[in-house]
């Protein structure tokens, strides 16, 4: 369901580099009350199995789920999806479930470059915003300025090699400029359509099972987790969908899908 995969192919031609993964490290506690848009994606393939959570997404308005396309383009037929809003715990039973109904990914969506990495989940019911925990958020019209604090947060691998956290944790990582970037990733992995945010010492990033989820500036959307090569590496920054180039797309989609 994830670039990982692809990646490990890749790998084995391109020896150099760390391996991109799906891509919280370096990070500190936080209840959702902080950030009511942050939703679990959770799946399950059968009526018998438990909903698992595997991606993050984000409330966008009472019946849309902003998300990555690398967490839906895969799904099964079988498999039914659960969206939950409102929770603290990446597997526990607070928070409110809303099944989704459809989903939707970029048609341009590339899984080997991760270009284009963005879909809307559509739920079969309406969210509660009545509820203090659960709130949508706007799209941030601009990029935030090199150097300036972005904050990541989800359920993600506490380090590279995991375990998942539990409970909801939080970073902040600065903005770092798609020239450099490109510099440290190379050559055409870096398009219009990703924002690179990570200190450059390492120590601090989003990780495996925050793929979806939010990056946040003056508590506007900016980004996405989409990819980087391991978690909180030196020299090798997350790199997230960034939204605002994508909300065209975003509103055709829903439009279309409504």
């Amino acid at each position: 369901m994830f670039k990982t995969t692809a990646i490990l192919l890749l790998a084995l031609a391109t020896v150099t580099l760390a391996a991109p993964q799906t891509r919280i490290v370096g990070g500190r506690e936080v209840d959702i009350a902080k950030h009511p848009y942050l939703v679990s994606i959770r799946y399950r393939s059968t009526a018998n199995d438990a909903y698992i959570h595997e991606c993050a997404g984000v409330i966008y308005s009472e019946r849309v789920v902003l998300t990555g396309a690398q967490c839906v383009v895969d799904i099964q037929p079988e498999q039914k999806v659960m969206i939950v809003a409102g929770a603290n715990t990446r597997l526990g039973y607070d928070g409110m479930p809303y099944p989704a109904l459809k989903w939707v990914h970029h048609a341009s969506y590339n899984e080997w470059t991760v270009d284009n990495d963005i879909a809307i989940i559509i739920i079969d019911d309406v969210f509660d915003f009545s509820h203090p925990l659960i709130k949508p958020i706007q799209i941030r019209e601009t990029r935030p300025a090199n150097g300036k604090l972005v904050t990541v947060t989800g359920w993600g691998y506490q380090e590279e090699s995991g375990p998942s956290t539990k409970t909801l944790e939080e970073v902040e990582v600065p903005v770092v400029s798609n020239e450099q970037c490109t510099s440290l990733h190379g050559a055409g992995e870096i398009t219009e359509r990703m924002i690179c945010a990570g200190n450059l010492s390492g120590g601090k990033d989003s990780c495996h099972g925050d793929t979806g989820g939010p990056l946040v500036y003056n508590s506007e959307l900016v980004g996405l987790v989409s990819w980087g090569r391991g978690c909180a590496r030196p020299n090798l920054p997350g790199v997230y969908t960034y939204v605002p180039s994508l909300k065209q797309w975003v509103d055709d989609a829903i439009a279309a899908n409504l």
